[in-house]
């Protein structure tokens, strides 16, 4: 799975061989769930039995409210599949607050373990 970044889009790009789903850019679309369906359709259909893992990787400059409730959706997919196989990597900005805290409220909404990172 790849989408490429837009203005309004985050690149959005799966590595099947590192099991690395990774999110990074704006996300301000029109249709949050018109962008974020197929995504959700794929936390929901893949396979994380036996000792596969999976880290998700968000590095968002900005999102919006709409894109906030279906990124939620697509970690607590995951939450809800494996758990125990599912970590959560949430880069920002050294200094931007807003993500540095967006990153913290998401984890406290999810039992997904969070790193935090920032560059």
């Amino acid at each position: 799975m790849h989408y490429k970044a837009t203005i309004d889009t985050p690149e959005v790009r799966f590595d099947d061989a590192m099991g690395v789903l990774e999110i990074k850019g704006r996300s301000l679309p029109e249709d949050a769930w018109s962008f974020y369906k197929p995504v959700i359709e794929w936390a929901r259909g893949i396979d994380l039995n036996g000792a596969r893992k999976l880290r998700v990787e968000l590095f968002l400059e900005y999102f919006n409210s709409s894109s906030s409730r279906y990124l939620l959706e697509l970690l607590a997919t995951l939450e809800t599949k494996a758990r125990d196989r599912v970590n959560v990597v949430w880069f920002s900005e050294n200094d931007d607050e807003l993500m540095i805290e967006k990153g913290e409220e998401f984890s406290g909404l999810l039992s997904l373990p969070f790193e935090f990172r920032t560059v």
